[in-house]
């Protein structure tokens, strides 16, 4: 039997475990869902060995799948959005993605970043910007980034609070 770091138990127990004391009682144990709309290739890979590790579910798609027409339930907290699909509509779909309640967190992908962009993806409701190729390291941070906010925000709803 291979030996297991303490981190490595501690994070495959909070998987297992619903009362996993890394948590506060009470709080919502499941991890959100991450919708990645990307083109195939380097980071779809990437996004990929990312959610393997982690346990996360991932749901990758090339197109946009309709989320204007369902409820709350149908919009994950974190979206990931290859900005190359659809160069010209890109502010019109994370717009539209993030007047959802609750507001999800986009991710825009995209091959040129600067602050003209970033300041842009900031006004249309974005969240945070990677080039690509995505590194894989940026990656895990603004999926940690985008977590972290998600499980912040369990914490602060009521248990009858559902729209998450």
């Amino acid at each position: 039997m291979a030996r297991v770091g303490w981190k490595e138990l501690s994070c495959r127990l909070a998987r297992l475990l619903p009362s996993h004391p890394r948590y506060p009682e009470g709080a919502r144990q499941e991890a959100p869902q991450i919708l990645a709309i990307v083109r195939q290739g380097p980071n779809q890979l990437v996004l990929q060995s990312i959610s393997r590790d982690a346990g996360w579910a991932l749901t990758l798609s090339e197109t946009l799948p309709s989320l204007t027409s369902g409820g709350p339930a149908d919009v994950p907290p974190i979206i990931i959005y290859d900005r190359e699909l659809s160069p010209d509509h890109w502010r019109e779909i994370v717009r539209t993605l993030t007047k959802k309640s609750p507001k999800p967190y986009v991710i825009l992908l995209s091959a040129n970043t600067d602050a003209n962009l970033w300041e842009e993806l900031q006004r249309v409701g974005g969240s945070d910007i990677l080039r690509t190729p995505v590194n894989q390291d940026e990656m895990l941070g603004a999926l940690k980034r985008a977590r972290q906010l998600w499980h912040s925000q369990m914490q602060v709803r009521t248990p009858n609070d559902k729209r998450l």
